[in-house]
């Protein structure tokens, strides 16, 4: 039966109640949601502006930083290394690479260097060819801003220039016998883009140092030291480069003579006047003491006289048991200091950031082609006592007057070490039985020595690390693009 027209329509049915756990879970969401855009539109969401995340970063905790860069810059450094690479003996005398190879033949369990039994083909002296790329590889890894090379003959000196690259790498020096290419030569090699060469002179260690080929008092051969001077293109202001141009840095090399005691006194004699003739009587518009090193291999020990006139007797017997940097003042005008003495260690007034806490490495710099237990010390790294240079003890000294010019730039031994010639590969990568053959090499009878010299610099505030300031450089203030570059880096280095 049909309903009436006029009669009510039923009441929709109710919609279902939600349970409490369920209106929870929606609000909650509901917050998460809005929190979540929230965090989308910020100006500083990470997820929307990697670089705005990290400029208000830079804003926080990098501010102190950048505070830091522009008050207290990078000071220079310069690396400096001493190498004596061994002539090569198998161009000079063939007869004993035929001599080896019949005594090889003969003697075939005895390794080169001598010894009996164990280890064949792990010491003794390889030709030239095998040994020259693992000597520049040595150069490479250390770093070397300029090498003082010692014993190179005239081809070996274009080798290390072509496996060092002429175009990053110059050199000077010319052979010992004619002032040409005939004999050892005592060559400087330096990096192009970090100094400039503006002279170089050559003297031979004789009464009459002009004179190639010459040899003095009871030496066996002719001696030399090579004298070249540099512009620094680090430098502030590094001006112009030409011949009678000031030198920033000047850097001697040497090799003494190995059988005359008296050649090696008179030779220190000669280069300490060669040294004040040539640095102290230099241009008359230089106002500033240059960075003066001598590298070399003296043949000399600490005790003998040749090294106590070089370095005015501070490092004697008796102050050589001091400490560091405390021997004797020097009682000369013209010497040296030993960078082995000056370094300064974690516990100095000079010490920097990474300072070491000792020299780096092993104590003797010659070892000959075979183990030596012999301690033998004669392969260096000098600085020149001038103004330019500031050794351990420079801070006991009364402050330097005031003055209106910019300061004098100084420089301290921030590291130095000597570096095994020495390496050994355990991993066996050649067949059983012929491990150690190339694997294992003597690079030369010499380690390379290692200076690291840093400028002295004096913080803006204050702090100079007990050292008077009047004896400091002008610190190069960086501009806000350097500081920003560089916060930049550092918080991407965080990431």
């Amino acid at each position: 039966m049909e309903r009436s027209s006029g009669s009510a329509a039923p009441a929709a049915a109710p919609p279902p109640r939600l349970g409490t756990r369920t209106r929870l879970f929606a609000l909650s969401s509901l917050a998460l949601a809005i929190a979540l855009v929230a965090a989308l539109l910020s100006p500083s969401a990470s997820l929307l502006s990697p670089a705005s995340s990290r400029s208000a970063s830079a804003g926080t905790h990098s501010a102190h930083y950048a505070m830091q860069l522009r008050a207290d810059p990078a000071p220079r450094t310069l690396r400096v290394g001493s190498l004596n690479i061994r002539y090569d003996m198998h161009a000079r005398h063939p007869e004993r690479r035929v001599a080896r190879f019949v005594a090889a033949l003969v003697s075939p369990g005895k390794q080169k260097g001598g010894r009996e039994g164990e280890g064949e083909e792990r010491y003794g002296e390889e030709r030239w060819q095998d040994r020259r790329e693992p000597l520049v590889d040595l150069v490479r890894w250390e770093q070397l801003d300029v090498l003082g090379v010692q014993e190179a003959l005239h081809h070996q000196q274009l080798d290390l220039a072509a496996l060092l690259g002429e175009d990053e790498w110059g050199h000077v020096g010319v052979g010992r016998n004619d002032g040409h290419k005939s004999g050892e030569a005592v060559p400087i090699f330096y990096r192009r883009s970090r100094l400039a060469l503006l002279r170089v002179a050559h003297h031979w260690l004789s009464p009459t140092p002009d004179k190639p080929g010459s040899k003095g008092w009871d030496a066996g051969q002719p001696r030399m030291v090579t004298i070249a001077f540099f512009r620094d293109l680090l430098a502030p202001s590094p001006g112009t480069v030409d011949a009678s141009a000031p030198a920033d840095v000047v850097v001697a090399n040497t090799h003494w003579d190995d059988r005359g005691v008296v050649a090696r006194a008179e030779s220190a004699k000669l280069i300490l006047r060669l040294v004040e003739r040539e640095v102290a009587h230099g241009p008359a518009d230089s106002r500033e003491d240059p960075l003066v090193v001598l590298t070399g291999d003296l043949n000399s020990p600490a005790s003998e006289e040749g090294y106590q006139v070089l370095t005015g007797r501070r490092y004697s017997a008796t102050t050589l048991g001091q400490s560091e940097g405390e021997g004797a003042e020097e009682d000369q005008l013209a010497s040296f200091f030993d960078a082995r003495h000056e370094m300064a260690t974690r516990k100095t007034e000079l010490a920097g950031p990474g300072a070491l806490s000792r020299r780096f490495g092993p104590l003797n710099t010659f070892t000959g082609f075979v183990p030596s237990d012999e301690p033998k010390v004669i392969d260096f790294v000098l600085p020149y006592a001038n103004g330019a240079f500031h050794p351990l003890s420079a801070s006991s000294r009364s402050p330097a007057p005031a003055s209106t010019a910019p300061p004098q730039p100084r420089w301290k031994v921030a590291a130095y070490g000597v570096i095994p010639n020495f390496f050994e590969d355990l991993a066996g990568r050649r067949a059983p039985g012929d491990e150690g053959k190339r694997d294992a090499l003597v690079r030369s009878d010499h380690r390379l020595v290692v200076a690291r010299f840093e400028e002295v610099v004096a913080s803006r505030s204050g702090a100079a690390g007990g050292v008077e300031p009047g004896r400091l450089s002008e610190p190069t203030v960086r501009d806000d693009e350097q500081v920003a570059v560089e916060v930049e880096m550092l918080e991407e280095s965080k990431v």
